[in-house]
């Protein structure tokens, strides 16, 4: 039987079917790419705040932010790493996007900025090969993980981020395990996300109009895992925590093990959408064969 996108995408929300073969409609490749990345210093949670928040403005300026940027932020105790890709010329991305997007920002302990072709981009990006084994791939990771979808139409706050970088600055040298934090661009001027083609537009995914996903990530090995979901679970109260009338949602790919079906459900999907895929659910899966803990209708 053949699906649409956003059949696919439903079934992938509701865990239910085998798709055995995939049809894809590629584009074609950019002749070059730009690869760049800021390593930005910052000495205290208010000097990160303040700069995350001309990151935040930038993120919403039409007069240099389109389709053609995409970056995520990457904090640490005593950095800012912010990194991305450019699809136009190099000459264009330092001469129109450089000068904005590091105004007013302490100057870079590091940098590069590099123009590539499609393939070596993405090699780089994925920090490695990308031809994979077809059998006997065993990669895997003991992890745990939270998400934030922030909405665009309540951005980041002053409060909210100099709590989160409070808890950073004062928590994250010492924590139980190796974590990362990864603040990626949804949103923003031309965002293809949030305007997505109408073959994609009823997909069972609920970020549409978010302006940041969030990922908390910490190993989980020799620590007991409390002490990993405490440490997980504060960053994302930090933020959440100091606006208590934004409403957040969560990435759906990030699986937090540790909400309940119905916190999943209100975190992962709209009111709507998550109807619709009960109704789906009732349809096709009456007896509840492909289930997980947070499964729909659970």
């Amino acid at each position: 039987m053949a699906v649409t996108v956003s059949k696919v995408f439903d079934m992938k929300a509701l865990n239910i079917g085998i798709i055995t073969k995939l049809s894809l409609q590629t584009q074609p490749a950019p002749s070059s790419i730009v690869n760049w990345v800021y390593d930005i210093p910052v000495s205290s949670a208010a000097v990160a705040a303040s700069a995350f928040l001309h990151l935040q403005d930038f993120a919403r300026n039409a007069s240099v932010t389109d389709s053609k940027i995409g970056f995520g932020i990457d904090p640490k105790p005593s950095t800012l790493r912010i990194s991305g890709t450019f699809r136009g010329s190099q000459d264009e991305f330092t001469s129109k996007i450089v000068p904005e997007l590091l105004r007013g920002l302490p100057t870079p302990s590091s940098q590069s900025v590099k123009s590539l072709d499609w393939i070596t981009s993405l090699t780089q990006l994925w920090g490695g090969p990308l031809q994979q084994p077809l059998s006997g791939y065993n990669a895997h990771d003991n992890f745990y993980a939270k998400s934030i979808l922030v909405p665009e139409s309540s951005p980041l706050t002053k409060a909210a981020l100099t709590s989160y970088f409070n808890y950073i600055f004062t928590n994250g040298s010492h924590a139980p395990q190796p974590w990362f934090a990864e603040l990626n661009l949804l949103g923003g001027p031309g965002s293809v996300i949030n305007n997505p083609p109408p073959a994609a537009a009823n997909a069972a995914y609920s970020g549409r109009g978010a302006l940041w996903v969030v990922q908390h990530y910490s190993g989980v090995n020799s620590s007991p895992p409390k002490e990993v979901f405490d440490f997980v679970s504060g960053l994302n109260q930090a933020l959440e925590g100091a606006m208590p009338g934004t409403t957040f949602g969560a990435y759906a790919n990030y699986v937090d093990p540790e909400l309940s079906a119905e916190e999943a459900h209100r975190a992962y999907f709209s009111a709507d959408t998550y109807q619709r895929l009960v109704k789906i659910k009732k349809e096709v899966d009456p007896r509840n064969v492909f289930s997980n803990p947070q499964s729909v209708g659970m």
